[in-house]
C-alpha cells in the first residue's frame, strides 16, 4: 500500500499570493523597482485580506456579483457562494 500524504487535500494559495505580489514587481521594475515593491505588497496584503477564510472561487463570484462579466468562467449550477 502506498503512503498518501495528511494533507494531500489541503487547499493552499500560498502561489497566488506569491503571484500577486511578483506580477505588479515585474510589471512595474522599468518605471520605479520600488513603487513595483510597494505595489505587489499593497495588492498582495489587499489580496489575503478580501480571501483568507473564503471558499476557492469567491472573488470570482463577488466580482460578478458586483455587475464584471463573467459569464465564462462561472458554473451555473452554484447560485450562491457568498459566505
Amino acid at each position: 500500500m502506498r503512503f498518501v500524504p495528511r494533507l494531500i487535500d489541503s487547499n493552499s494559495r500560498l502561489g497566488e499570493y506569491v503571484m500577486v505580489f511578483m506580477v505588479p514587481l515585474f510589471l512595474l521594475r522599468t518605471l520605479d523597482p520600488l513603487l513595483g515593491l510597494l505595489a505587489g505588497i499593497c495588492a498582495s496584503a489587499l489580496y489575503v485580506r478580501l480571501t483568507l477564510g473564503k471558499p476557492a472561487g469567491y472573488l470570482v463570484h463577488r466580482l460578478y456579483a458586483l455587475g464584471l462579466p463573467l459569464s465564462g468562467l462561472l458554473d451555473r449550477r452554484i447560485k450562491r457562494l457568498m459566505p
